[in-house]
């Protein structure tokens, strides 16, 4: 339970952080979540390719790995 409630804050801030280099545009909140949440799948799925090694062929396995862990929140 404390990892999703992590997740949820790290996806939180960094939307936050997003909007804000933009600007502070309304109405865009979604398209901020979406951007946060591909960068911390994109985090997650490198960080656990390096963990394993770097082995050839297997980054899109690591990919949907990690989308399912976010898709779990």
């Amino acid at each position: 339970m404390q990892k999703n409630k992590a997740i949820a804050e790290r996806l939180r801030q960094t939307a936050y952080f997003f909007w804000e280099q933009d600007g502070r545009p309304e109405g865009r909140a979604n398209e901020y979540w979406l951007r946060a949440k591909e960068a911390l799948q994109r985090e997650m799925a490198y960080d656990r390719w390096l963990a394993e090694g770097a082995p050839a062929g297997r980054a899109e396995k690591f990919w949907q790995d990690a989308g399912r862990a976010l898709d779990e929140d």
